[in-house]
This record gives structure tokens, sequence and C-alpha cells, in this order.
């Protein structure tokens, strides 16, 4: 071969060795730029997930959440649209209500309706796992359904179909991911997993988003139910309230005259009799009333008690004084044996002497004529016991446990032998409980009689200063004049006008009367009264209203009228709206005409008469 042969083959295969080069050089390129391609839609794909799931952790809003869900599975799996569908069957063939869209308007499928468990939808909503279809026109399962049988007219053209079921960790199919393009074979293995790992965590979203709306709603529920237990108490309240003033204010005639008419010098036996069995009734009901808003309050935590140092043996004599009536009507035995060293307690006296009352009454109403009831204070240990014991029904041994329970009677039958509400014991136990004490009941049985056990702490230090005595004003009480005290009486209800005109009169007072506001402002500017008694409840303007009014004349036009309010509005609240409002003294109704007497001798200035 010659030399120029030889520099021609030499220069072809430098020419093959150099395009070969050149061509894999090109091919590298291709696959360098590829794979760069390949790297930077990776990283789209994980920055799609890593934003889409920083979202789903950050919300909490159910709508935020699946449209966000939509809108990402339709842009990392490049359908050119997706949809979730939330899995709600109503009936044998299923209807599926549409949440969200993306890459299409919502009219783009309204019109269509929703879609239902058909053979290619149907194993979506049952969980099956993914669906991905190259061509669905070619799937054996698609055009199987009427009414369209296959794509309804003037749908989005679809080739390329993903499916992927939304289930909640607890298994439970939350709905479906759908996504469509109009090219064939759009999806690949790996937009399944991804997807299927997005729908993953939309689960996870989804249901804590649920949870969270449980939540919320539970608490709402919860604020609108506290909100209708609070307003049923404050109806209750104001029923009560009502209750109490609508039957005060017949019983404070009632009683009121009774009382009075018993008070004179010269009564027909008969007739005393009869005042004295409508005075001992009428003080029955006004209990039975009294019990039924100290249940009231104690039930509802509004029981206030005036703490003080006390000795129990005045208490319990003013107790004694309270039901001496009743025994003597029953000719009961009352024996009382009460140790002056027992030793001083904290409590509120009038509590306290309520307890006692209850206890006492309680006795005399289980106690056959002619029976005996004891009375026992006496110290025990670091405590002080007071003992009530009587010869009355006693109480049979199932019905122990239940005696201080709220409305049980040991015979609550219409052919039972006694009567009342059944409070009485449970406000004692109540009122003991708020001392610091405790209340136990023994009995041998029925027709046994039966013992009650008040048990109180005695004061640990003797630093609050001498106990006080209380003592209730006797049963035969002194005269007090009220001669030259002249009173304006201010009612709308003429009975309690002419109950209180009577028993003032009756002490000597000048009584100048009025039924309403108006003319009571009138009467004090024209008379000017030494004292003005007035009731609160009266139609127009009340008596707050009428004290306001007084209060705001000159002293000479009666603006500095003591005032003591009379009325049927009871409660603690009631009292102390009434003192701050300007009356220096409040007195429910049914009234004591001794203590109306007498407190209106105090305003008056009579304290030593």
């Amino acid at each position: 071969m010659s030399n120029d042969d030889e520099n021609d083959e030499l220069r072809s295969t430098a020419m093959q060795n150099a395009q070969a080069i050149l061509a894999a050089g090109q091919r590298a390129e291709l696959e360098l730029r590829e794979t760069k391609e390949a790297l930077e839609d990776e990283m789209r794909v994980l920055a799609t997930l890593n934003r889409t799931c920083a979202l789903l952790s950050s919300t909490l809003d159910l709508k935020s959440l699946v449209q966000e869900v939509t809108d990402a599975g339709t842009q990392l799996s490049g359908a050119q649209f997706g949809a979730f569908f939330h899995a709600a069957i109503q009936d044998a063939g299923g209807v599926f209500t549409l949440y969200t869209l993306s890459g299409a308007p919502r009219e783009a499928f309204e019109k269509f309706g929703h879609p239902r468990a058909t053979a290619l939808f149907a194993p979506t909503f049952r969980g099956e796992g993914v669906i991905r279809i190259g061509n669905v026109l070619k799937d054996p399962r698609y055009g199987k359904s009427a009414p369209h049988h296959g794509m309804p007219a003037q749908h989005l053209p679809v080739c390329s179909y993903l499916a992927v079921p939304v289930i909640s960790r607890t298994g439970e199919i939350l709905g479906g991911l759908f996504f469509g393009h109009s090219a064939e074979n759009v999806f690949t293995e790996r937009t399944e997993r991804v997807i299927a790992g997005l729908a993953a965590q939309a689960a996870i979203a989804l249901d804590n988003a649920r949870l969270f709306d449980e939540v919320k709603r539970a608490a709402e529920v919860e604020r609108a139910t506290r909100a209708e237990i609070e307003r049923i108490s404050v109806m209750k309240d104001e029923f009560l309230a009502t209750l109490s003033h609508e039957l005060r204010t017949p019983l404070n005639a009632v009683l009121g005259w009774s009382e009075l008419l018993l008070s004179a010098d010269a009564a027909h036996v008969d007739t005393r009799r009869g005042l004295e069995t409508i005075a001992r009734n009428a003080r029955a009901q006004a209990q039975m009333i009294e019990d039924l808003l100290d249940m009231n309050r104690i039930v509802s935590g509004k029981v206030r008690i005036d703490v003080q140092q006390i000795e129990l043996d005045g208490v319990i004599n003013a107790a004694l004084d309270s039901i001496k009536p009743s025994a003597d009507a029953r000719e009961l035995q009352v024996r009382v044996t009460l140790d002056p060293n027992a030793g001083p307690v904290f409590g509120d006296p009038h509590r306290v002497q309520q307890i006692v009352w209850n206890l006492l009454s309680n006795a005399v109403k289980f106690t056959p004529k002619g029976g005996r009831i004891d009375v026992l204070l006496r110290r025990a240990s670091s405590h002080v016991e007071i003992t009530v014991s009587d010869s009355g029904a006693g109480i049979a041994p199932a019905f122990l446990p239940h005696v201080f329970e709220r409305f049980r009677q040991a015979d609550s039958s219409s052919t039972r032998r006694y009567g009342g509400l059944g409070l009485g014991l449970s406000i004692v136990k109540q009122l003991v409980e708020l001392h610091g004490g405790s209340v136990r009941v023994e009995s041998p049985g029925e027709g046994l009689g039966a013992t009650f056990t008040v048990s109180l702490p005695i004061c640990a230090s003797q630093d609050e200063g001498p106990p006080r005595a209380v003592r209730m004003a006797p049963h035969v009480e002194h005269a007090v004049s009220l001669d030259g005290v002249r009173v304006l009486v201010v009612d709308d209800e003429q009975d309690a006008r002419e109950l209180l005109r009577g028993v003032l009169e009756s002490a000597g007072a000048t009584v100048t009367t009025a039924s309403g506001a108006e003319e009571a402002v009138a009467t004090i500017r024209r008379e000017r009264p030494d004292v003005l008694v007035s009731d609160i409840g009266m139609p127009g303007r009340d008596g707050y209203h009428l004290l306001r009014v007084i209060r705001t004349l000159p002293a000479d036009q009666g603006g500095r009228t003591p005032a003591i309010a009379v009325t049927a509005f009871a409660r603690v609240e009631d009292r102390t709206r009434a003192l701050l409002a300007g009356y220096q003294v409040h007195i429910a109704k049914p009234i004591a005409p001794h203590e109306l007497i007498v407190t209106v001798a105090s305003a008056a200035g009579r304290t030593g008469a």
C-alpha cells in the first residue's frame, strides 16, 4: 500500500473517531440535559410536596385543605384537571358530593350531576387502591352505565385517567382524588406513587380538620347548653321569686289579721281557737315558702351565713319559743336539758336557730297528742351536740338512709297521714354542713320515735370577744307605744293597706295610706309623715322608684323621711337591693305585727318606749 493510501485511511479513521466522539458528546449532553430536567422536575415535585404538606399541617379549615390537595395533585400529576369527591352514599347506587375542582370551572362538571358508584368509580370509593388507565375509552369498565353509556355530551375530553382513594387512619373512606388528561398515557408509575403519598398526607390532615370541627361543634353545643341552663336557672329563680311574692301577699293578710285579733284582750273562746288555728296554719304555709326558697338558694350555691361566736342555749330557747304554740296545741311534753358550759361555736345564729326549729317542728309533727319531746345540749369532745328526740312515729330501717334527701318522704301516697314538702331535714343537713358540722338520725323502728343529733365544732379560740346571746322576742310581747307617730303606708293591695293600718293604729300611730307612688309623693310633701312604710312590687312605679323620687325632695318636704320596705319579695338579694335603694329596714311578708310596730318605733326614734 502506498503512502497516500495509508494517509487516506488514517484520515478516514480519524474522521470516524471524531464523529464518534462528537456523537458520544452529544449523547452525553442530551443525557445530562435530560438528567438535569428530571432532577429539576423532581425538585419541583419535592418542593410542591413540601409546600403542600406544610400547608396541610398548618391549617384545620376543611374547605381550604381539600382545595389545596386538589390543586397540588393536579400540578404534580400533570393532569389537565383534577377533582375531589367526598363519599356520601345515600342510596343503593351511591351519590358522591363534589368538593373541589382544579384546572376547570365548577360549571364544567355540575351540569352532569354527581358521579355514582359505577364500575369505573366504585372501586375508588370502596378504597380498593389506585386506578391508572392510559386510555379510559378502551377500558372494559368504561361506558357500561346509563344514562350516558360513556362520556356525557360536552364533557371535557378525558383519555388518561388516574383515581386515588383518600382513606383515614381508621380505615374510613373519605373520598377520592380524580385526574384526567386528553392525551394517552400521561400518568406514570411515578405519578401514581406521588399522588398516593399526597392522598395519605391529605387523609391525615382531613382527619385532623374533621376532629377539630367536631371538637369546635361540641364546644359550641356545650356553650349553647350552658347558656340555656343559665337561662332556665334565671327563669326558675324569677319564677320562685314571683311564686313567693304571690303566696306571701294573701298570707300577709291572713296571718297579720289573725295575730292582730289574737292580741285583743276580749275574744270569745271559739273565736280565739279559730284565730289560733288560722295563725298556726298560715305560719306553716309561710314556712313551706321559706323552705322552697332556702332549698333553691342551697342548690344554686347562694346561701350566705353571717359567722360569729354564739352560745347555743340562747339559739335553742328562741327556737323552743317559736314552736311552743304548736306543741301546746298537741299537749306535748317538751323536756329541755341545756349544759351552760357546752362551749361557744362559730355560726350564723339565725341559720342555727333554723336548724333547731326544723328539728323541733319535725318532732312536733310526727309525735302524737300527749307525746314527749326531749331537747339536749351537751359537750362531746371537740364538738357540741344538739339532740332532739321524740316518742313519735319513728322511721323504718329501710328509709333511714334517705331521711335527709330532698323531697323524700317515707309515705308520699295520697293517703299519707303527714303533710309537708319533704325539704326540712334536707335543709337541716345542708345548713349543718355549711357550718362544718354533721347530723345523724337514729330510730328503733316505726312507732318507736326518732333521735336527731347535730354536731357542731367548738370555737378553737376565745379571741373573737364574748359570745353573743341570741334570743327571739318572747312569746308574750311587751306593748310598744306609737302615740303621736305619723306613718304613711303605701301598698297597691287594699287588704295589705288595711292590715298595716290596723296594726299600727292598734299601737297608737296616726296612719295615712296611699295606693301608689304618685299619691305617696304628694302625701309626703303635704303631710310630712314621721315614717314611710312602703310595698316594693307595685304596678307602674315600684317602691324603688318611689324612694328615689322622695330622696330628691328637700328635707323640709319629706326628703329624709325614714323608710321601711314591707314586701313579699323576700330573697336575700331582694333585701340587699332594698337597703341599697335607701330603705332603712326590709321586712318580708307575711309580717309579724309586733315586729312591724317595734321597727316603726325605732325608725321614729322611739327606742326607749
